[in-house]
Formats: C-alpha cells, structure tokens, sequence
C-alpha cells in the first residue's frame, strides 16, 4: 500500500514538473528554461527534478513525449472513428490543427523545443523519434486509401512528408499573428489535400 502510495505521488510530482517545464519553454523559451526556473515555477529545489529525471535532457524528452500524447488522445479516436480512408485523412488534418488552437503553450514549447534542441553528439534531437512516428502513423491512413482503391498511385512517404510539412509550418504563422483564420486553412488544407490524394475516375 505504501509502495503504490509512493509511487502515485511520484508520477503526479513528474507531472506537475512536465506542466511547468512547458509553461517555462513557452514562455521564456528554451534557451532560458534552466532547471533552476522550472523549479522556481514548480516551487521545488532543481534536486527534485534531478531526482525524478536526472537531468534537463531526460525532462525534455518527457516534455515531448507528453505534448505527444495530449495530440494523439485528441487526434486518434477522431481518426479511427471514421468509415473511410479519405475521410480519416480529413479528421488526421482537421484534429492536427484543432489540437494546435486548443493546446497553444505545449505546442509553443513543441516548438521551441524542435527548433534549439540538439541531440547529444550531433545525433537525433528531442523530437526526432515522434516526428518519424507522426510520419510512419500517416503512411499507415495513405497505405489504407490505396488499398481500398480511394487514393491514386503515389509515394507514400513522400506525400506524408507533404501533408506534415504543410501541417508543421501552421504553429510559426499562429504564433505571429493571432488573428490568423485558423478555420479557413483548416478547409483550404483539407481540400488540397484530398485532390492531390484521391483517384481520378
């Protein structure tokens, strides 16, 4: 009983440390997210973190990994809901973007964290793994739509490569102009998207 007491408290202390690592990264960005302010944010000594990450490398992994899974619990069940190919590839756009206009600061410290991370010894930065994963996930809805004879003959790598460049260059207009119309590239993406995909009769 003690033990997964302790344990509990553990996990909701690593939680309550990732929040005001993103909270830091958005707001002062990632070069100034020192471990000293994240446990000022936190109102912890930096040695709690230590103890519980061993290091701002490991925190900001964990940071990724949960801005990670704040999109794919929003983005997934909106996806596998869907009857069709095209219109998975619909809700993987239109959830991306609304995941965006929903969670601003954990995307900006995404951000943050993708542009000024580097990996250790030139090697692949933070955000590298998710990044292929994002990538392998939609090849995954492409394969399907070809398969079902929905989509035309194309690479699927590189037309998931497209789509994620599109969607990856939204959060650097959002975050310079705050009456971008979110909505409207929403549809225009949408749009674009499933004529480049589908199969012409």
């Amino acid at each position: 009983m003690q033990s997964e007491s302790r344990t509990f408290i553990e996990e909701a202390r690593r939680a309550q440390i990732i929040a005001c690592a993103i909270e830091v990264i958005a707001e002062h960005g990632y070069a100034n997210a020192t471990m000293a302010r994240i446990a000022k944010q936190a109102k912890i000594s930096s040695g709690v973190i230590s103890y519980h990450f061993g290091g701002k490398d490991p925190l900001i992994q964990a940071v990724v990994a949960e801005v990670a899974k704040l999109a794919t619990d929003l983005m997934l069940p909106r996806i596998l809901a869907q009857p069709s190919a095209t219109e998975a590839l619909r809700a993987y756009i239109e959830s991306n973007l609304e995941f965006m206009r929903l969670h601003r600061k954990p995307l900006l410290a995404l951000v943050e964290i993708v542009t000024h991370a580097q990996g250790g010894e030139s090697g692949p930065g933070p955000y590298a793994e998710q990044a292929e994963v994002a990538i392998t996930d939609l090849e995954k809805i492409l394969d399907w739509g070809r398969q079902a004879g929905e989509f035309r003959d194309f690479h699927q790598r590189t037309m998931a490569i497209a789509i994620r460049g599109a969607i990856d260059a939204v959060p650097g207009r959002l975050f310079h102009d705050p009456d971008f119309d979110l909505d409207l590239l929403t549809r225009e993406l949408v749009a674009t998207f499933t004529i480049a995909t589908r199969r012409q009769p």
